[in-house]
């Protein structure tokens, strides 16, 4: 986001959720946003596909992909 120059107000407005809200679902990793959240995301910053998998799903699933990529 910060690359991009997205602030999370930008982010919490094109979500149509509080401020506080992305605030709180960043702290805990991302892991709690929906799937729809996350798509419009991708569009809103942007992100590519790659990246979308990279910070919003979990270790153990980026590790896999990783390890089948080499």
């Amino acid at each position: 986001m910060t690359e991009r120059h997205i602030t999370q107000e930008k982010l919490a407005d094109s979500l149509g959720v509080a401020r506080s809200t992305v605030f709180r679902k960043m702290q805990r990793g991302g892991q709690d946003f929906t799937a729809r959240e996350i798509f419009k995301m991708m569009e809103v910053i942007p992100l590519s596909d790659q990246e979308a998998i990279d910070i919003f799903l979990t270790k153990k699933v980026a590790l896999t992909r990783q390890k089948e990529a080499v």
